[in-house]
């Protein structure tokens, strides 16, 4: 489970401090998949890197498995990364690299190792049906299919929550519909989703949880959005 619990999240800025959450509690179920909407600054992004531990609360406790982050010291932090997933929106893949060595450098910066480095891969890019596109390179490969290749770094260790930040934000829509459904295949294997998005029809499908942000904005300062989405 995933829970905040009244936090309170403020960013200073030259023209004074914003507030983006204030008395912020909510929970999320393992095994859930839950969207996050809202206007551009009301904080979809800042709760996925709080929950990362990218980024820290002022107060309040956030806890991801019973743990409480704010007790994890930063040596302790990539430990803690393992058992989650990332998806950015700009893909942040290697460009030099193939997509096999990309999901190689993925396995090995977690504390794998080349041994089991083959096996995760074929699994991971066959589930995805993406098995074809191992020896390519990214400047090769459409948008979708380089998010493809993201979301299947993001699982190629097992997480148990995957973050997903405006996955298809630059897609078209095919490929949009296509990780919509591959984000299905990874919740059905009992990975909890946690995705930030503008798109409302992804959040309107059937087993998804909606999360309204604009809705926990609290207490505005200043009437600059927050840096951070």
């Amino acid at each position: 489970m995933i829970s905040f619990s009244h936090v309170t999240k403020e960013f200073e800025t030259e023209t004074g401090v914003i507030t983006v959450y204030r008395d912020f509690s909510m929970e999320i179920e393992d095994g859930e998949f839950v969207v996050l909407t809202g206007e551009s600054g009301c904080g979809k992004s800042t709760l996925l890197k709080m929950i990362l531990k990218e980024t820290e609360p002022q107060s309040g406790v956030i806890k991801v498995d019973g743990q409480d982050l704010s007790g994890i010291r930063r040596g302790q932090i990539p430990f803690y990364r393992r058992g989650i997933g990332v998806v950015f929106q700009d893909f942040k893949l290697i460009q030099d690299e193939t997509v096999y060595d990309n999901l190689v450098a993925a396995i090995l910066a977690t504390g794998g190792s080349y041994k089991e480095a083959e096996k995760k891969i074929i699994n991971v890019l066959t589930m995805l049906g993406i098995d074809y596109l191992h020896k390519r390179f990214p400047r090769e490969m459409s948008g979708g299919e380089q998010q493809k290749v993201c979301l299947a770094r993001a699982i190629i260790n097992n997480p148990k929550i995957l973050l997903v930040d405006e996955p298809t934000g630059n897609l078209d829509p095919a490929s949009t519909m296509e990780i919509n459904r591959l984000l299905e295949v990874i919740n059905g294997q009992g990975v909890t989703v946690v995705m930030a998005t503008h798109d409302i029809k992804a959040a309107q499908k059937k087993g998804r949880r909606r999360i309204n942000l604009d809705e926990a904005r609290r207490s505005y300062r200043s009437l600059e959005k927050t840096p951070e989405d």
